[in-house]
């Protein structure tokens, strides 16, 4: 449980966070004077999904957010692309548990400024990346194939990831994705995985949401080690831009199809 948090103090207007209400816990906006709620720390829920929904609806208040490493960084991806005003969006950092550190295997889990909590020790790599990266492309292309085959097309990893901001999913894309048929296609994880291969924040919500237990952390993290070793691009940089927002020239495109 949190204590009461003086968000006014902070210059917001309003306070994104969890909070417990008729026996659950779920996201709640609080305004400024409002009596405060009973605020949770404990979910690992991300907020900045619900921010980017009300964020055109607050007009030029500002918003105060509880914010763990991964919700700083996928700001940090709105932000280089206009979907949010960095001035506009408070960050209260909120450092992870070591349960919540272990469970993302996050090797860069504390917030730039710590509010809330003690900063913990970065995990080890992902054990099944590793196991993986070391087998021969044949098995580990079985792998993935075994587990694409699970999935039964709930959307729960796009609708809950706090960097799919197009209006526009190209998953929803007859070309590309067969509106019928469970499971999906191979491209539909190829897609995703590669779409999201510069916006990616490993915050394993994906993965969380997922019913079938597919390991799409781990496959999102295997893309962002291609992503470094090839770009020397991290996601969640706010100096850089990604290599995929680029011309050949490294000049920026401008155009909107290029926003995504």
């Amino acid at each position: 449980m949190l204590p009461e948090l003086a968000f006014d103090k902070l210059g917001a207007d309003l306070l994104l966070a969890m909070c417990e209400g008729h026996g659950n816990v779920g996201p709640i906006v609080i305004s400024k004077g409002e009596k405060m709620a009973k605020v949770r720390t404990d979910v690992p829920y991300q907020l900045v999904t619900i921010l980017t929904n009300i964020y055109p609806f607050i007009g030029q208040k500002k918003l105060a957010l509880l914010c763990r490493r991964c919700d700083e960084k996928a700001l940090a991806e709105l932000e280089k692309r206009g979907l949010v005003d960095e001035k506009r969006v408070l960050r209260i950092g909120l450092a992870c548990s070591a349960d919540q550190i272990k469970a993302c295997r996050c090797s860069d889990p504390v917030p730039s400024v710590v509010h809330i909590g003690a900063p913990g020790k970065p995990a080890g790599e992902d054990e099944l990346m590793n196991k993986l990266l070391a087998m021969p492309s044949e098995e580990r292309l079985k792998f993935w194939t075994a587990q694409f085959r699970k999935c039964n097309k709930c959307f729960a990893c796009t609708l809950n990831c706090p960097v799919c901001f197009c209006d526009d999913c190209v998953l929803e894309e007859r070309t590309f994705v067969a509106e019928k048929g469970i499971p999906p296609g191979m491209s539909f994880h190829l897609i995703r995985t590669f779409h999201l291969s510069d916006k990616c924040v490993e915050c394993g919500e994906c993965e969380r949401s997922c019913p079938a237990g597919i390991p799409l952390l781990t496959l999102r993290k295997m893309a962002a080690k291609d992503m470094k070793a090839l770009y020397g691009f991290v996601s969640g940089d706010k100096k850089k831009v990604s290599p995929l927002l680029t011309t050949l020239e490294g000049e920026p495109m401008e155009d909107e199809c290029h926003e995504c």
